[in-house]
């Protein structure tokens, strides 16, 4: 039964994330059109490279704690 949900799961969430996402377009084109869209939401994909960059620099940080390479890995075991 475990299984099974986690299979549904994994497949409907692609499609929750659309719909999601689709809502909030529309939310955002009713606020551009309305003239309340705030200054921040101009540049969606300026966001975008910032929360990959920071994400990007995490997940380095989280390697070189974990891995044991010989040089980092300080609490790898």
């Amino acid at each position: 039964m475990r299984i099974v949900l986690l299979v549904l799961l994994l497949a409907l969430a692609p499609a929750v994330a659309f719909f999601l996402w689709a809502w909030a377009v529309k939310i955002k084109q009713e606020r551009k059109l309305a003239g309340t869209l705030p200054s921040w939401q101009d540049l969606p994909l300026t966001w975008l490279a910032i929360a990959g960059l920071v994400c990007t620099i995490a997940g380095f940080i989280v390697m070189f704690f974990t891995q044991n390479q010989g040089y980092g890995g300080l609490f790898a075991s």
